[in-house]
């Protein structure tokens, strides 16, 4: 197996960079977007803004354990808490120079019953990747032991124990409870278990409910829950980050005909300590997972290709990284399992407001209402209400394209970042940038690390669809998917349920349902998986829906792809000639060009389906051409 991809390229001082094809190492950070750096062999000092450099060679670099490469829905509970457990014990190293941190590292070993060497690999494999999933390791390989499995017995011995025995009223300590359950298994003659086993087992369930059992409600409530008035822990920049959704209002216009069409919906994430706005995304589509997980990857990633795309070079957008507590309200699209098992994969902790508590979502509110706020001066602006509005035509005046508006958010968040926010009185860039580079009188938190894998960051947070691999391939909305790609695993049994299939995950991206994304094992990345009929044209999940239920009014059957397919382009032909007179034309005809836009992107940015298959994979072994798509008999 192949050695772990570096996916972060942490810019840090004494850190190794290239640039143009050579080899550089970071001297200081000059700024938010620049370093100071010495080229290696001419010593010759540059300034080099941080868009513009990438990884080290690899090279002479420390090797780190491999990750168990897999897509996420296969890893189990016990893995993410092995896992969840690795990154505990280094969060003292993460958080200094891990370089000369033995007396941390020896700590951390001492904490964890494993090696100096041990620790350094968990911080290697971490520090490269940024994924909770890369402190799990291959079985058999290095990089300490696995939790030993308890019999069954001495499990419901220690279930009993922690339930009965330690959440009482009593509150005995841990030690009483370690004490208490070797008790119970000698007397039982079972083997007995460690120490630190059952502390390790109580610190990983030390959660709510058990403090509320032990210690009531109240403290339940001091601990967990955030004080009124104040966001805890948010004393640096990524520290905590909010997101939500609103309609904006203003009514754009179509590309073509310029008229009205309607409002736009946004997707916002802001950095609680500094207030930066760290992320967006518009959309015409109504608020879903969708939009939340492009909102997150846009807050991540780099903002450089983004903005070159709009073709905007007068600004710059210099915030990114990874957060660490991610706050979002109750709605559906913010509870459902991809963000959830995706947070989980990038170590972010998702919390969700309580309902009908504004108050916990107020720095997320005020930037939605300033934004709002800036857009009143904007011909076609809908106001807060008739009276404010008066007799003002908005759908009249309309004026801005969707990609105008756009461009226009982006030259607004540009002002407001160099802006006095009241709130914390100064702007907010200055207050993002004293929180990473320091103060004299405070050290910053350095540099967040750049995602070097967009490709895998923007498929995970896309929503996915499980399903069993047949003979045809997979089956969606009744519309078949197929490619090579699928073959090793078409009617896969269960890895632990014998007699039951095995269901794989399969990533789409709603505005676009002609390509789906699956995590191949054995190729170990993501591969792009098209129509079985590649002759069908891309549509949104929308026109597929809207579809069906023309042809449930005509009695077409779904599985008639085709025929239902056909309805699409029916109706897209109605519409652009409606387009010049209705608004709803316009509208669908708008939404369709900004789907074929995004197509657009992902084409750039993540797997195509004639993108070649990674070599090892059982396709390219037989030297298969992933352009064609093997027919199959249906069965």
């Amino acid at each position: 197996m192949s050695k772990q991809e570096r996916t972060l390229l942490w810019i840090t001082e004494g850190a190794t960079i290239t640039n143009n094809g050579r080899d550089y190492i970071i001297v200081s950070l000059a700024d938010i977007n620049l370093v100071l750096a010495k080229e290696v062999g001419s010593n010759e000092k540059v300034l080099l803004k941080i868009g513009d450099i990438g990884p080290p060679k690899k090279i002479g670099e420390a090797k780190a354990p491999q990750a168990v490469t897999k897509e996420l829905a296969v890893v189990s509970e016990e893995d993410w808490a092995v896992a969840e457990e690795r990154r505990r014990h280094i969060e003292p190293l993460l958080r200094s120079d891990y370089q000369k941190s033995n007396a941390l590292a020896d700590q951390a070993a001492a904490a964890a019953g494993v090696s100096r060497a041990t620790i350094y690999r968990w911080l290697a494999a971490f520090r490269d990747t940024g994924l909770l999933s890369s402190l799990i390791l291959n079985p058999g390989g290095k990089g300490g032991k696995r939790p030993s499995r308890l019999s069954p017995e001495v499990e419901a011995i220690i279930e009993d124990c922690i339930e009965n025995f330690h959440d009482t009223d009593q509150s005995p300590s841990t030690a009483a409870t370690i004490a208490e359950i070797r008790r119970r298994c000698s007397n039982a003659n079972l083997i007995l278990p460690a120490a630190n086993t059952i502390r390790h087992r109580l610190e990983q369930t030390m959660g709510r409910e058990r403090i509320a059992k032990r210690q009531g409600k109240a403290a339940a409530h001091d601990q967990f829950d955030p004080i009124k008035g104040q966001i805890p822990d948010a004393d640096w920049p990524l520290a905590m980050v909010q997101i939500d959704h609103t309609e904006l209002p203003v009514i754009i216009v179509d590309d073509i005909h310029r008229k009205s069409i309607k409002r736009v919906w946004i997707t916002l994430a802001i950095d609680v300590n500094s207030r930066v706005c760290l992320g967006m995304h518009l959309s015409l589509d109504a608020p879903s997972a969708m939009s939340a997980g492009m909102c997150i990857a846009h807050a991540i990633l780099p903002k450089e290709k983004w903005l070159a795309r709009l073709n905007i070079t007068s600004t710059d957008w210099p915030c990114w990284g990874t957060m660490s507590v991610l706050h979002m309200d109750n709605a559906r699209e913010f509870r459902g399992n991809m963000l959830s098992v995706a947070c989980k994969e990038y170590d972010i902790d998702l919390h969700l407001r309580p309902v009908k508590k504004p108050r916990y979502g107020a720095h997320i509110e005020r930037l939605m209402g300033t934004v709002s706020e800036g857009l009143k001066t904007v011909k076609g602006a809908t106001f807060s209400g008739p009276q404010e509005k008066g007799e003002y035509d908005a759908e009249g005046n309309a004026c801005m394209t969707f990609s105008e508006l756009e461009r226009w958010l982006v030259l607004f968040f540009a002002a407001y970042h160099r802006k006095r926010h009241s709130g914390i009185g100064m702007p907010p860039l200055a207050k993002w940038k004293e929180g990473l580079l320091g103060t004299k009188g405070k050290p910053g938190r350095g540099l967040p690390a750049r995602r070097l894998d967009e490709e895998k960051m923007r498929i995970d947070f896309m929503p996915f669809i499980e399903r069993t691999v047949q003979n045809y391939g997979v089956l969606i909305d009744d519309v078949h998917y197929y490619h090579d790609v699928l073959r090793p695993w078409i009617n896969a049994e269960h890895p632990e349920f014998k007699g039951h299939r095995r269901k794989f995950r399969f990533h789409r991206d709603p505005r676009d349902i002609s390509t789906l994304y699956f995590f191949d094992e054995i190729a170990r990345r993501y591969c792009a998986v098209p129509y079985r009929d590649t002759s069908l044209p891309p549509v949104s999940i929308w026109e597929l829906r809207d579809a069906h239920r023309r042809a449930d009014e005509r009695g077409i059957p779904h599985e008639n792809e085709k025929a239902v397919f056909a309805l699409i382009n029916e109706q897209r032909k109605i519409e652009e000639n409606a387009a010049a007179k209705t608004k709803s034309a316009r509208r669908a005809q708008q939404r369709r060009t900004l789907h074929a836009e995004a197509r657009k992107v992902t084409a750039e940015n993540l797997p195509t389906v004639s993108s070649p298959l990674p070599s090892g994979s059982p396709a390219a072994v037989r030297g298969y051409n992933p352009d064609e798509v093997e027919p199959l008999d249906d069965e």
